[in-house]
Parts: C-alpha cells; sequence; structure tokens
C-alpha cells in the first residue's frame, strides 16, 4: 500500500497538478489562424465526429480575433454540478481536474502564441435553472461553484498568466444586464406551450431518448419529494423537465447570445450534452485524455495498469458500480489538499480497465 501511495502521489504532484505535458510549441504569428484552427481540430482532443461548418465558423472566429487583436476565449458550457449519483457530490472531485488538465493541454500552443492580446478559458456554468429543471437543492450547486473556483485557482497558480482561468455562471451574466432568474422563469413559462407542442411532434424514439436524458439528471428525492409518483405522474414529470429545457435554452440565448456566445472574442466549446442555439456550429471535445464521459456527470479515479502506466479516468455510474468493490482509496497530499474533503485522497483501480 505504501508503494501504491507514493507513486500515485508522485504522479498527482508532478504529472497531474504541474505543467508537466505541457506543449511548449509556439506557432509562427505569420500562420497562427491556421495553426490553431488545425489544433482545435486535432483528432485526439475532439473525440467526435465534425463537420465543414463547425471548422468554417471556428475559423472564422480565430481569423476574426487576430486580425483584429481581439482578446480569445474559449468557452467551455457544461451543467455546472455535480452529479448527485457520485459518492463525492456535492462538490469536485478528480474528474474536474483531469479536464482541466486536458484543455490546458488541448490549448497549450495557442496560448503560448497569441501575444496580441489575453487568452482565457471560461468555463460557462447554467446552474440557474437546475433546482427547478433537475430537482437539484441549490446549497448543493452552491457548494460546487465555490469548489470549481478554488480548484482553477490553484491551477491559475501553476500556469502563471499564460492563461486566464475562471469560472462564469449564467446568473452572474443576467445581473450585469439588469435581468434575473425571476424573469427568465417568466419567459420560459411563456414559451412553455409552444415547446410542449414540439415535443409531441417528436418521432416516439426520439421521445425516449429525451426523456431517458431526464431520468438520468432528474433528482426525485432532491428538492421536492417526487419518490411517491405513478409511472404516469413520473413520466409527466419528465416531460415537463424536458420541454422546459428546450424552452430555457432558447430563452437564454436571448439574454446573452449576442452579448456571449456570439461575441466576436469567443470560441465556445461543447462536451457530450446537446445542443442550444447557435451550437451546430460549435466543436465537441472529450472531457479527457481517456475518457468521454462528462466531468461533471461522472467520477475522477486513476487506472493503475500492471506495466506501471498511470492513467486518469472519469467513470459514469454504471462503470462505478462494476468496479466500485475494487477501488483501492489511497490518501495523497497535493496542492488541492483541504479545498474539501475528496482532495484528501483518490481511489484507484489496479489493472486494466476494459470499457
Amino acid at each position: 500500500m505504501e508503494k501504491l501511495r507514493n507513486e500515485i502521489q508522485d504522479y498527482l504532484n508532478n504529472e497531474l497538478i504541474s505543467t508537466h505535458g505541457l506543449s511548449k510549441e509556439v506557432f509562427d504569428m505569420k500562420n497562427l489562424g491556421e495553426k490553431a484552427l488545425n489544433r482545435i481540430f486535432l483528432r485526439r482532443y475532439r473525440k467526435y465526429a465534425t463537420t465543414q461548418e463547425v471548422r468554417d465558423f471556428v475559423k472564422s472566429r480565430l481569423d476574426n480575433i487576430i486580425a483584429k487583436s481581439l482578446p480569445m476565449i474559449f468557452v467551455p458550457s457544461f451543467g455546472g454540478y455535480k452529479h448527485w449519483w457520485t459518492p463525492t457530490y456535492p462538490k469536485c472531485d478528480w474528474a474536474e481536474v483531469f479536464n482541466i488538465k486536458f484543455l490546458l493541454e488541448f490549448l497549450a500552443p495557442i496560448y503560448n502564441s497569441y501575444k496580441n492580446n489575453t487568452v482565457a478559458i471560461e468555463y460557462e456554468s447554467e446552474e440557474v435553472i437546475l433546482s427547478e429543471l433537475n430537482n437539484i437543492p441549490q446549497e448543493g450547486l452552491d457548494a460546487y461553484t465555490q469548489s470549481f473556483r478554488d480548484v482553477l485557482s490553484i491551477f491559475q497558480s501553476i500556469i502563471g498568466d499564460k492563461v486566464e482561468l475562471s469560472l462564469i455562471l449564467a446568473r452572474e451574466q443576467y445581473e450585469s444586464v439588469g435581468f434575473s432568474k425571476e424573469k427568465l422563469l417568466s419567459r420560459i413559462e411563456e414559451m412553455m406551450p409552444d415547446y410542449y407542442k414540439r415535443f409531441d411532434s417528436y418521432d416516439e424514439e426520439d421521445k425516449k431518448r429525451r426523456i431517458s436524458k431526464v431520468k438520468t439528471n432528474f433528482k426525485l428525492d432532491g428538492v421536492k419529494d417526487y419518490t411517491n409518483l405513478t409511472e404516469e405522474e413520473t413520466y409527466n414529470l419528465y416531460r415537463w423537465s424536458r420541454v422546459f429545457n428546450e424552452a430555457f435554452l432558447d430563452a437564454d440565448y436571448e439574454v446573452r447570445g449576442e452579448s456571449f456566445f456570439d461575441d466576436e472574442s469567443t470560441i465556445p466549446l461543447l462536451f457530450s450534452f446537446g445542443l442550444g442555439p447557435g451550437g451546430e456550429a460549435w466543436p465537441h471535445i472529450g472531457s479527457s485524455s481517456s475518457s468521454m464521459v462528462d466531468f461533471w456527470a461522472g467520477m475522477g479515479i486513476l487506472e493503475k495498469r500492471d506495466n506501471g502506466t498511470i492513467i486518469p479516468r472519469i467513470i459514469s455510474k454504471t462503470q462505478y458500480d462494476l468496479i466500485k468493490n475494487d477501488l483501492i482509496r489511497v490518501p495523497v497530499k497535493t496542492k488541492l489538499s483541504g479545498l474539501n474533503n475528496n482532495y484528501d485522497y483518490i481511489d484507484v483501480y489496479v489493472g486494466t480497465l476494459v470499457f
């Protein structure tokens, strides 16, 4: 156990929570746009198929930013919460760390090279409606926000001023333009009848897929207790949640589409979850070097293979249930120690995972 602990702690301190592995490559400013574009669409970071529309969108943004010497702001959009299935809920765990390091590695040659203005990675959280949408208690959402910002602060101290790291909330942007959650909910309520009609127009397979997504995320015993609903009542609740979500995406875009997502300095990034307005042209990227599970919906562990290789993994609930009895909890001390209890240890799978 002591040998394993030393190996894991060495990996965490010297490879993961560090600048280890970050490219030092610097692109020539004469062809920065082309080089940056190719970097963004490297297959090992994308994980998903792309289209010419997406590539053209990113090229246009990059070319404009470079030509005008604007700030270059990458915006990974995500759910803004830790999924309630994880033993680490409601705060960040190692999955968020894996993703931050993954993005720093992914974008390193770009922020190494662009000197005309600042480069930033602004995680964008839509926690503003999650207590309604997924029945998640607001105190859990707030705990996640603070813990994520704490981790970003540590990485900012490590990376220095090469790139600015932050987490921004939709609700904070609303306040800056004189909008509010109350106005947002009122606008969604106005839109709901039309969005119910749209949902009912989907074919049955599409409806099942959308409801299945809600079922995965909705916490029946959260803010309100829905555990005693009938099967029909539960379906109608999930249907309401899905329709509410689709209306929210459009209502949200009305408020900050032009000022934020369509801002000429912004390059939005998506993980595996669905698209909002305008998002058809946004690139999808992986969650870590070895996982496609979204970091906020999964849990971070390490895989220690027989050949000595250590691999960061973000696992889903299904995967966790398969291997939870084989995980070894290893106590560690790192720069993240003390931020929250989830960083006092890390779960390790010794062997080779097959999923």
